[in-house]
């Protein structure tokens, strides 16, 4: 595997999301090649940053039950949703 197929694997690599033999392969490669490996070092640290400073917000209940009841409602039936909410996302749809 050359430097550019394994760059491209990376963060399937880091996530977890390649076969054991794709695994092995990386690993062999990041043993063998200095600049992947400093590169592969990179990348985790700019994943453990994203990871400590993103916190997510839970989204108000409110909010939750609202966007439950819509994904719920079968399509083409009408969906009662609150006036003032209903004027929010009209007003985001004509800013589109």
């Amino acid at each position: 595997m050359n430097c550019f197929e394994t760059i491209s694997r990376l963060h399937l690599y880091l996530d977890h999301e390649l076969s054991v033999d794709e695994v092995a392969i990386v690993q062999q490669h990041l043993v063998d090649c200095p600049t992947c490996e400093c590169r592969f070092h990179f990348d985790i640290r700019v994943k453990r940053l994203i990871h400590e400073r993103c916190a997510f917000e839970r989204a108000p209940e409110h909010l939750r039950e609202a966007v439950l009841r819509i994904a719920q409602t079968p399509v083409g039936q009408r969906v009662d949703l609150d006036p003032e909410l209903e004027m929010t996302m009209q007003a985001d749809l004509d800013e589109c």
